[in-house]
């Protein structure tokens, strides 16, 4: 199944896109929360993985609504109905690949066999540091308008949706009896928490009694559902919004290790290598000449959160 493109001028100021081959469809969605078209900009007209640089909820039809930020790739089957909520002021910003149905389905039943006639199983995946810094490094090149061919443009893609359906599949673990759906809403309601104040240093006992559960509980729960600890997940949500600020023209380094609440420069730089496998500088390098808004569209496509 080919990809679809059904203009809509209701979408020419959120949407831009910025590379389109014949497999794959690259783009910026930039929603403020105002828009009209902020809470339902679906059905979803391809098959897509979504990078997102805000927070939004999202609530597939039929399904448990989430908080979707930049730990998470959002996903989405041609023809899915969602609903989008407002979380962070700007609204709705995040970065989307669109891929040819077959080119899914190749990717996704190399690592689940049994899959049905839609590629993707779940409503999001985990996105790995490295991952997360290798799209965003990608999506400013072609921002920048700097060349590639159409074989470099689909090949990477391939590669991150690969990343992406690697790390789904190897965090998705058999759930007990005892993940009741209170248990689901008490990790939706710390990711929110955290996410809320990355430049404080919040207790555990502060995050307990804002989420209403006890300490000894969130701490369980949380680390079985999402996979990770309190204090990791928060960390990556403090150094995908480092990425972000330092993408900025003219950032400066101590001031982005600040803002987000790092005690020194000498930590930030160290904790972000860790995570991202290059130094902030080099980051900050690669990143900064994309400042701003990306090109006027060519072309547009419905993309979501």
């Amino acid at each position: 199944m080919a990809l679809t493109e059904r203009p809509d001028e209701r979408l020419r100021s959120v949407d831009h896109v910025l590379r389109c081959t014949g497999s794959v469809r690259i783009g910026a969605f930039r929603c403020p929360r105002g828009h009209p078209m902020f809470g339902d900009s679906g059905p979803i007209e391809n098959d897509v993985f979504v990078f997102p640089r805000t927070r939004v909820t999202i609530a597939h039809a039929g399904g448990r609504r989430f908080t979707a930020d930049a730990t998470l790739v959002t996903l989405y089957n041609r023809g899915q109905v969602y609903a989008r909520g407002a979380i962070d002021e700007p609204g709705d910003n995040c970065d989307y690949f669109a891929v040819e149905r077959a080119l899914a389905l190749e990717l996704a039943r190399a690592r689940d066999p049994d899959l049905g006639e839609r590629p993707f199983r779940f409503a999001h995946a985990p996105s790995t540091a490295r991952t997360y810094f290798r799209q965003r490094a990608f999506f400013e090149r072609l921002a920048r308008g700097e060349g590639a061919s159409d074989l470099e443009v689909e090949e990477e893609v391939v590669c991150l949706l690969e990343s992406v359906l690697d790390t789904t599949y190897g965090a998705r673990r058999p759930v007990t009896a005892v993940d009741g759906l209170d248990e689901e809403e008490l990790v939706q309601r710390a990711r929110r928490t955290l996410g809320a104040r990355l430049a404080e240093r919040p207790s555990l006992a502060s995050v307990a009694r804002e989420v209403g559960a006890s300490r000894s509980r969130l701490c369980r729960v949380f680390r079985r559902r999402a996979g990770t600890t309190l204090h990791a997940y928060r960390e990556q949500l403090r150094l995908r919004a480092a990425l972000d600020a330092l993408g900025a023209r003219g950032s400066d380094l101590a001031a982005v290790a600040q803002r987000f609440g790092y005690s020194s420069h000498s930590h930030f730089s160290a904790s972000f290598k860790r995570a991202f496998g290059v130094p902030p500088s080099e980051a900050r390098a690669r990143l900064s000449a994309a400042a701003g808004p990306p090109a006027p569209p060519r072309t547009r496509t419905r993309a979501p959160s």
